[in-house]
């Protein structure tokens, strides 16, 4: 899938990335891995059955960014110590994985969206 500073990512299986390399410099966002969905309006969460670093770390996550229909401002939507549940306009919500750390990295990710109403 590609490789950024050291670090190649692989997807195991659909919607699973696996990190692994070793890097001197923060590998920043993956633009290859945006995933981009359109949610209607309603309550989410984002949740991920193996979280690399925990779900406040600024060192490797998902960082969320909505566009609304109506026009109005887009915001942040989810990121680090702020994964939901969260109500949400309808719009294109824009998610960008990230790894900031640097060293070696070997870890598997497995992000989901839920809509909780």
């Amino acid at each position: 899938m590609g490789a950024n500073p050291g670090i190649t990512v692989t997807a195991p299986t659909p919607g699973t990335y696996r990190f692994k390399g070793s890097t001197t410099t923060g590998a920043g966002s993956w633009d290859d891995l945006t995933g981009v969905v359109h949610v209607d309006a309603g309550t989410y969460t984002m949740d991920a059955t193996d979280w690399p670093l925990g779900n406040n770390s600024w060192l490797m996550g998902i960082q969320a960014h909505i566009s609304h229909d109506d026009g109005s401002e887009g915001a942040n939507a989810f990121g680090p110590r702020d994964y939901g549940p969260k109500t949400l306009k309808a719009g294109t919500l824009q998610c960008n994985i990230f790894v900031n750390t640097t060293g070696e990295v070997d870890k598997t990710f497995t992000p989901r969206l839920y809509k909780i109403d």
